[in-house]
């Protein structure tokens, strides 16, 4: 069934990496500052060292990216093992800047075996159309000039690749599995953070939807009455390319608002993206309830991206054939997916799958 619904959308053919990094930079999200970046951290401290009976610190410090425009400080926090040895790490760009958070369930993450690193995007640079905050003054001392200049996800997908370049220097870093995982507009960023940065090896998109882990072709798009109000509680409605780039504009490179009437790319879909992290892996989120992202849209993409990994000789994505319901889950191939019992949530039953995802699928 599903093999055919995927058909019926009539998405176009996956294209060599390079080719689809280049059509999705140009066409969606712009291209990113060149790293003419220096960073360096200042002001470490230890916050909290009870965690896992004292085996696991909870410490912070200033990041600092600074170039030729200036300079901009953010914090940064880590919550690492203090046993010696190296640990798989994931660094989550986080919508809250409180640490813990309703995302951020700090001490269940010092049970595990994971070093986590977490920031604010807002911190960054802030979540409008005002590209004088953060670092993005620095990358754009005169505005944007250009309709492939990158957007606020193009900049927060930048610092996640600073801030890796600081982990890479931690003792404790396994630097063959380091994860990126983001939220509704951070799981977009994380998935173009691991398009264009290979060392990521695992990138973990929650509740994306729209321009991230959702195709745009043959979506159901958004409902209304009759009045012309939202159907909120229409299933499966989803969000489209029109809505979002008249609501958050600044998120993506000029050129998108060309597909807003359309719809949809005419030579390229959201597959391009998660199949450009190929052969790394992918474990994608969907909300039982969060219809705004159009779940089916979401299973469908990871269905498309998996040909990229099969292609290449790998698992590509577990065998389904039906839309996953609440609490099912793929996570044996190199494209999971799952789909959570919740609202539009970075849960901690999402957190404890792409964990259990990333075990799995560890480079040794």
């Amino acid at each position: 069934m599903l093999k055919q619904e995927l058909k019926n959308r009539n998405l176009p053919a996956l294209l060599p990496r390079e080719d689809m990094i280049e059509i999705m930079q140009r066409e969606v999200y712009g291209y990113l500052p060149k790293n003419d970046f220096e960073w360096s951290v200042s002001n470490e401290k230890i916050i909290e060292r009870r965690f896992a009976k004292g085996t696991v610190f909870h410490s912070s410090v200033d990041f600092t990216l600074t170039n030729k425009n200036g300079s901009h400080t953010f914090p940064v926090h880590k919550i690492l093992h203090q046993d010696g040895k190296k640990h798989p790490v994931i660094l989550c760009i986080n919508i809250d800047k409180r640490v813990p958070d309703k995302y951020f369930p700090i001490e269940e993450l010092a049970e595990q075996e994971f070093d986590i690193i977490t920031y604010c995007y807002a911190d960054i640079t802030s979540d409008n159309d005002d590209f004088t905050t953060g670092i993005a003054p620095l990358v754009f001392p005169n505005g944007r000039q250009n309709d492939t200049d990158c957007g606020k996800i193009g900049l927060w997908a930048f610092a996640n690749m600073r801030v890796l370049d600081y982990v890479l220097t931690l003792d404790g870093t396994d630097n063959k599995n380091i994860a990126i995982l983001g939220h509704s507009r951070l799981g977009k960023t994380a998935l173009v953070t691991g398009m264009l940065d290979e060392r990521f090896t695992h990138v973990f998109s929650n509740n994306a939807g729209c321009a991230g882990d959702a195709i745009a072709r043959g979506g159901t798009g958004i409902q209304f009455d009759d009045e012309g109000n939202f159907l909120i509680e229409k299933e499966f409605r989803g969000e489209n390319i029109e809505v979002i780039t008249r609501v958050f504009p600044y998120w993506f490179c000029a050129n998108y608002k060309n597909y807003a009437e359309q719809g949809y790319g005419t030579d390229f879909d959201q597959h391009f993206l998660l199949g450009s992290i190929a052969p790394r892996n992918v474990c994608v989120n969907a909300a039982e309830l969060d219809y705004w992202a159009d779940q089916k849209s979401e299973q469908l993409c990871c269905m498309a991206a998996a040909k990229a990994w099969e292609d290449m000789g790998l698992d590509g994505i577990q065998e389904c054939d039906h839309y996953l319901t609440s609490g099912e889950r793929l996570l044996d191939g190199n494209v999971g997916f799952f789909m959570a019992p919740t609202m539009h949530f970075l849960s901690r039953h999402a957190w404890n799958n792409y964990m259990e995802f990333m075990r799995k699928h560890l480079n040794k």
